[in-house]
């Protein structure tokens, strides 16, 4: 009974780190693509930034369409919280290395850097992986990660 009663406590605790109000230090309103083989979303939304924290919401009519909520080493999409890797596997349908969603919203090269090209605005990668043909491209405040042959798409363009 006990050992029932600490695995409830462990579970509601993990589930619930999703729901904690978080501190917010920045917010930008962007117009947000998702899209990939269960989800395809493109509105208004919002990524908020606090202290090992990152949030990315899109609106429609008032109402969220999509939640996603980066803390630690914890990635949540509509309350569903996994470890980065396994959200990888879920969201990019690729097992990509476990800071990919954090560098894609920091605006920072992804793979190292491998086959950066600086542009004047910002930067390219194009990637031909084993299992992923991707291109990313950070304009401004723009970013734009495509992978054709998973059928991957996330944009993220600035609201003036």
């Amino acid at each position: 009974m006990k050992r029932l009663w600490t695995i409830i406590v462990t579970t509601a605790l993990i589930l619930s780190g999703c729901a904690v109000k978080k501190e917010i230090e920045s917010s930008q309103a962007y117009v947000i693509t998702v899209k990939n083989p269960s989800i395809a979303l493109s509105d208004t939304g919002f990524v908020n930034k606090g202290p090992h924290y990152t949030s990315v919401q899109i609106f429609a009519a008032g109402n969220v369409l999509f939640h996603l909520e980066m803390m630690g080493e914890y990635i949540c999409l509509e309350g569903k919280c996994l470890d980065k890797v396994a959200f990888n596997r879920q969201f990019f349908m690729q097992e990509h290395y476990a800071e990919l969603m954090q560098e894609l919203l920091n605006k920072e090269p992804i793979y190292h850097g491998e086959k950066l090209k600086k542009t004047a605005s910002g930067f390219e990668q194009s990637l031909k992986l084993d299992s992923a043909d991707i291109f990313y491209a950070v304009d401004h405040d723009s970013v734009l990660f495509k992978d054709t042959k998973n059928g991957v798409l996330f944009r993220l363009k600035p609201l003036p």
